[in-house]
């Protein structure tokens, strides 16, 4: 029981860490001459809370893992009276932080985002407030509505496919109405975080990888390059100026949107020429051209990892719709893996070498969230074709960071289901639960047949195998509601598509030393403001 109160201890501790963490990244990325108090409190706790649950995954591994005794294949004795006590707690932490994810997801966040745009010169305190609670309305009865129907769907009677009928399953049919609506609520805002994961995470993941072996300095442009740039340009304004020299020849309305564009870009040329030059003698370019080499070969090891991900999502993805049980009807789960999955077997193999395994996923997860905030802001936060913020270094707007939180938590809940059901499916459900699979006379013991200990799946007996909290939940979702269960699975081939795209645009796509996009007025009236 030391080890377990352990691993809460631990959870706490890195708790705090993310806190900071959390602290750190929103002040890097927060717009110092566009700040709100509650916006940055939003942000922090949303980031804090984001990063909380991912961390519970592990956690959540790593406390039915240890009621296994890894040697006989049996429970521990002290296992068999804790494991509900066990399971209780694990739940109880899943149900308060998504419970918090619901409620920063559809009040706590908007408030704060239309609390800051209610901004008025003139406006008092209270009528910021009512007016942010009349737009974040919409959202409370959204949450309400989804609440009653996780009421009325509440399967009363459901039979299982024959070849469903194991005891694992069976349990998963046995939900209180409460629970019931908590589920109904997440797997809808699972849905959206789907697009999220396709949107953001998918590209970042080859984004990221291939923007650390190009360089960030590399890919910029040199100060001879900014200058040819910058001659070309100047030299192009001046061929249109001349065709109108004429003042009686008026200029054409193409000629005047390119003479515009033109002098856009000139301004950005400029700009960035003089945080060149800046740039070029800083302590902090000599700090990155010492750690270049790291950068280059962290983007490979990341590329490595991008890659065994993708195969092992694929060969899932085909394990499913080949092996499921009972298909379309059950959300395409699937007994146990049936075509190598490289990074489950990696993972099962690590658990011989504790707490390796752990470490393992701790590094999975954190890889998975870095290359969605990766996404986020080498994409930025858009509609459709259209770019809302732009996520940069102390220039981003308090609306953009609380929309960039929303689009993580979101991103979480699409997270959670794939790697419980097809990163690492095997691993991900049991950890590194083994069990002895020799009864002789109701007696099971694997003493003089060590090589009947093998991995639980769905198919072990539950008495031994205990699944993680966060997969019976997955499982519950797509069991009573297959609808999600085939929105997730199909969710994940556009993933895979996207990534594959994403890929070949990142590698084989020049890098663009001038964009509109790039323009920021408010910086460029700062600066003509500080020359003057």
């Amino acid at each position: 029981m030391a080890v377990l109160a352990g691993a809460w201890i631990v959870y706490l501790i890195i708790i705090g860490v993310l806190f900071v963490f959390s602290f750190l990244f929103t002040k890097y990325y927060q717009d110092y001459r566009d700040s709100e108090r509650l916006a940055t409190a939003v942000t922090i706790c949303s980031l804090t809370l984001c990063l909380g649950a991912i961390a519970l995954f592990p956690v959540d591994i790593y406390l039915v893992s240890s009621t296994v005794n890894l040697n006989t294949g049996l429970k521990h004795d002290w296992a068999k009276d804790q494991i509900q006590n066990i399971l209780f707690e694990i739940n109880s932490v899943y149900y308060v932080m998504y419970g918090l994810i619901a409620i920063f997801s559809t009040f706590v966040i908007p408030f704060a985002y239309f609390y800051y745009e209610e901004y008025e010169e003139g406006e008092t305190n209270q009528q910021r407030i009512i007016g942010a609670l009349k737009y974040t309305g919409f959202f409370v009865a959204f949450l309400l509505v989804c609440f009653i129907f996780g009421i009325i769907l509440h399967p009363k009677e459901k039979k299982l496919p024959i070849d469903l009928d194991l005891e694992f399953f069976k349990k998963l049919l046995s939900e209180s109405l409460g629970a019931s609506s908590i589920s109904f609520i997440i797997a809808v805002l699972m849905i959206i975080g789907m697009v999220v994961f396709v949107v953001y995470t998918a590209p970042g993941l080859s984004l990221l990888p291939i923007r650390m072996i190009k360089g960030i300095n590399q890919s910029d442009p040199s100060d001879a390059d900014l200058d040819n740039y910058l001659r070309l340009n100047r030299e192009k304004q001046r061929v249109i100026k001349a065709k109108y020299e004429d003042p009686d020849n008026q200029m054409t309305r193409k000629d005047a949107q390119l003479l515009e564009n033109l002098l856009t870009e000139e301004k950005i040329l400029m700009r960035r020429l003089r945080v060149y030059e800046a740039n070029k003698t800083g302590i902090l370019n000599k700090i990155l051209v010492i750690f270049r080499p790291f950068e280059f070969l962290g983007g490979i090891m990341f590329l490595l990892l991008t890659i065994i991900i993708f195969l092992s999502m694929f060969l899932t993805c085909i394990d499913k719709v080949k092996n499921a049980i009972c298909g379309s009807n059950c959300g395409y789960i699937i007994k146990h893996p049936d075509i190598f999955n490289p990074l489950n077997f990696i993972f099962v193999e690590a658990s011989h070498y504790f707490p390796l395994d752990y470490l393992f996923m701790v590094l999975l997860i954190l890889y998975f969230f870095l290359s969605t905030v990766a996404g986020v802001v080498f994409i930025g936060i858009r509609f459709l074709w259209m770019t809302l913020y732009k996520i940069r270094k102390n220039a981003t707007p308090p609306q953009g960071l609380l929309l960039a939180c929303l689009l993580l938590i979101l991103n979480l809940l699409a997270l959670n289901y794939t790697i419980s059901m097809v990163v690492a499916p095997q691993y991900a459900q049991f950890g590194s639960q083994k069990y002895c699979n020799h009864t002789v006379d109701n007696v099971t013991d694997c003493s003089d047949y060590p090589s009947l200990i093998i991995p639980c799946d769905v198919t072990a007996p539950t008495d031994i195998c205990t699944p993680t909290a966060i997969s019976t939940f997955i499982h519950r979702i797509t069991i009573n509601t297959p609808f999600f269960g085939v929105v997730f699975y199909y969710s994940q081939w556009a993933f895979l598509i996207i990534l594959a795209l994403g890929f070949v645009y990142s590698t084989i796509r020049p890098h663009s030393y001038i964009s509109l996009d790039d323009y920021d007025e408010e910086e460029e009236s700062e600066r003509l403001l500080n020359s003057s």
